[in-house]
């Protein structure tokens, strides 16, 4: 836990392993780095912030280890379809601790957010989730409620993010906000290939991973940042 780039270097590393398995459909390589990913990014996430403590670090821990479960389960989903509920619960869980860490930060802070800019954010977040409900609302049969709840807990999460515009610093709120909007592109990805498309659509996987990797690292980055602050 003292050697972050180390860290940061083994989790990137795990990612690209993933994704090829993923690009070349090998199983037992997916299966030995998926859930290697968020162990390596908490690490990291504690080696840089071991001398630092407080509620929204602890919420931001309990998204990763959250979203550690999400993939898991996640791997299991060609044996048995109740897997993708219980990933989707636990990203679920991901989401709203994400949430709550961004409420935290708008709580606590001195300044004033932009109001014009948190109305703009909301109408597209908004816009956003109807659209995407409408195209997907006949085709999720079984899943339709649990795919509501979570788009709603996604869309929700990315909404903090931005709310925390002037409330943290700069680097923080980009680097958040980026894997915010980012982690609702994954997901959008995950929803479109697994309902949307017959039989998915090309490098779906690999893509998915891409966003999801990226998107947890952008969000930790700028939790530490905010840290550290």
């Amino acid at each position: 836990m003292k050697n972050p780039t180390l860290l940061l270097t083994l989790y990137i590393i795990t990612a690209i392993l993933e994704i090829t398995g993923d690009i070349f459909e090998i199983q037992p390589l997916i299966f030995a780095t998926k859930p290697l990913l968020m162990p390596f990014l908490l690490l990291w996430f504690w080696s840089l912030t071991q001398n630092i403590t407080g509620k929204f670090k602890n919420l931001m821990t309990g998204a990763i280890i959250a979203s550690f479960f999400g993939d898991t389960f996640l791997l299991f989903v060609p044996q048995n379809e109740n897997f993708f509920l219980l990933g989707l619960g636990s990203f679920l869980i991901g989401q709203l601790l994400y949430a709550w860490a961004f409420i935290l930060n708008i709580k606590n802070a001195k300044t004033r957010g932009d109001v014009r800019l948190n109305i703009l954010f909301a109408l597209m977040f908004g816009a956003f989730y109807m659209v995407l409900m409408n195209t997907l609302f006949l085709k999720l049969g079984e899943f339709l409620i649990p795919v509501i709840v979570y788009g709603l807990a996604i869309c929700f999460m990315g909404l903090t993010a931005a709310f925390r515009y002037n409330k943290v610093s700069m680097a923080s709120y980009y680097y958040i906000l980026a894997g915010a909007l980012t982690f609702v592109v994954s997901d959008t990805c995950i929803a479109m290939d697994k309902f949307y498309f017959t039989d998915g659509f090309p490098f779906a996987q690999a893509t998915i991973m891409i966003t999801y990797c990226t998107a947890q690292y952008l969000i930790i980055k700028g939790a530490i940042l905010h840290l550290k602050e």
